[in-house]
């Protein structure tokens, strides 16, 4: 399957398993195939996918399972942390509205293909979708919704009621508003969580202030990096860049880590526009720049790399820059 190349934006893998998990093992073959990902790139925490591969994931669990309202059981199910830090964060902070705020400023390490505000109108406050990702998911709000609904309502110590939640796109209203015990509106103008504004004063139980600090400054290094790409092409150089230095920077090898096929693996890279041999040499040239800056020795560079012997990365370093590795030192 090709996906869209003018999609921005890339999907943590974080967000995907609770819909492995929701799925049974008879259904993931067919899931696996419709979605071009596999086990082990899922259970890779590293791992980013497209906003295409998130929108069709979502689209084959609601086939496959042949249930529209699979976020509500989704939310029922998942377990404490599975969000990781930006979870944690949020949990950790001294309100339920700084809370949300933690939520907004950090749901870029999770989907930065989505924007989400906190807004305050009056005696209302809003949890809205500003930017909808170029491939939507619509059952991925439900989901962020349900769970931030439930969070709430477990860690406030002050009691309240969701005032609304309201969705842009087409549902069944009834099981919702069962569910989170408030109108729900499908075909809204905005995708949003409309809560009580005096709930966002609400203390958490679970605040922890040094905690807090401790999540803040790791999740501040993490937002400062850029977004990791969502390209197949990033995946594979990941991999390779693990595994120039054991010798297992084959195709063979590559593919079997990312748990497909060799054919499979040539495929998505063509739809990408590249091979294997040019990844892997952009891997290459680009951490052999990084072991020049860190002042290692040729020979052990030259072993890091994977190359049989220094003169190969010799010639190698000179295709790619025109100058020497020991030119390139000097300079």
């Amino acid at each position: 399957m090709i996906y869209p190349r003018s999609v921005t934006g890339s999907v943590s893998t974080l967000l995907v398993r609770p819909l492995v998990a929701a799925l049974g093992s008879a259904n993931l073959p067919a899931f696996w195939r419709a979605t071009d990902l596999t086990a082990e790139l899922v259970l890779d925490g590293d791992a980013r996918i497209s906003p295409a591969q998130f929108c069709v994931a979502w689209a084959e669990l609601i086939r496959l399972t042949g249930d529209p309202r699979i976020a509500l059981a989704i939310a029922d199910a998942t377990p404490a942390g599975a969000f990781g830090i930006v979870e944690y964060v949020c949990r950790s902070a001294p309100t339920l509205g700084d809370a949300l705020q933690q939520w907004v400023r950090y749901l870029n390490l999770l989907d930065d293909a989505v924007e989400v505000g906190l807004v305050r109108e009056g005696e209302r406050a809003y949890l809205r979708v500003l930017r909808e990702s170029e491939a939507p998911a619509p059952a991925s709000h439900e989901l962020c919704f349900a769970l931030v609904a439930k969070q709430a309502k477990q860690h406030a110590v002050t009691p309240f009621r969701i005032t609304a939640v309201e969705l842009v796109h087409a549902g069944d209203p009834a099981a919702y508003r069962a569910w989170f015990d408030a109108p729900v509106t499908f075909g809204a103008e905005h995708t949003q969580l409309v809560l009580p504004a005096t709930a966002l004063a609400s203390p958490l139980a679970s605040s922890d202030p040094a905690l807090l600090q401790i999540l803040t400054r790791a999740a501040e290094e993490l937002r400062a990096r850029a977004p990791a790409p969502a390209t197949f092409v990033a995946q594979v150089a990941r991999v390779l860049a693990d595994s120039l230095r054991s010798d297992e920077a084959s195709i063979g090898q590559v593919a079997k880590r990312l748990g497909m096929t060799e054919r499979s693996l040539q495929r998505r890279l063509k739809d990408e526009h590249t091979s294997f041999n040019a990844v892997r040499e952009d891997v290459r040239k680009q951490l052999a720049r990084r072991y020049l800056d860190d002042k290692l020795a040729i020979a052990e560079i030259s072993f890091l790399l994977g190359f049989s012997e220094p003169s190969a990365f010799f010639r190698a370093f000179k295709r790619w820059t025109g100058m020497t590795p020991l030119e390139a030192r000097g300079r």
